[in-house]
């Protein structure tokens, strides 16, 4: 049976490796966007974060914390980490029933499948890591490449080490 599962994984190993490239970057680069209405780069990958934190508190009632809005490298490397740790949370999500979650938002009480939470969580932190990639091309800051961390180079990657 195919599951979640691996989606999952490769979203923890994308993340990891997502904000240790931001984590090299300097401060700068933080605060370029890639359109003049559109996040910057800080803001959007404190948003990754965020959103993380908002899919377990769907899945698990935990509740979020004030992330401070990253602005240079180290942030970065420390949200980064933080970030992990959220990842693995929603990893071990998939050992659960598909369950309809119950959970506050900004119109009152919602609803949605564990299911539809966790793909949120991978599309989600997929869509924001290709707006900072674009950000930061469009302003020449040597960001970290998106296509070393799809699905292809996971596979690589889970072949070579095992």
């Amino acid at each position: 049976m195919i599951t979640l599962e691996r989606g999952l994984r490769h979203l923890g190993w994308a993340d990891t490796r997502f904000y240790a490239g931001l984590a090299e970057l300097p401060a700068e680069a933080f605060a370029v966007s890639y359109a003049p209405d559109a996040w910057s780069v800080g803001r959007l990958a404190t948003h990754i974060v965020g959103g993380a934190e908002w899919y377990r508190h769907c899945l698990t009632g935990a509740m979020w914390t004030d992330l401070q809005p990253i602005a240079d490298g180290a942030q970065a490397a420390k949200q980064g980490a933080y970030l992990a740790e959220l990842d693995a949370l929603l990893l071990e999500q998939v050992a659960l029933p598909d369950d309809v979650m119950t959970f506050q938002d900004e119109q009152g009480e919602a609803r949605a499948l564990r299911s539809t939470l966790l793909t949120q969580a991978i599309v989600h932190a997929t869509e924001h890591r290709a707006q900072i990639a674009c950000a930061l091309a469009a302003h020449g800051f040597p960001g970290p490449s998106l296509d070393a961390l799809d699905l292809w180079a996971f596979e690589a990657w889970e072949r070579t080490s095992s």
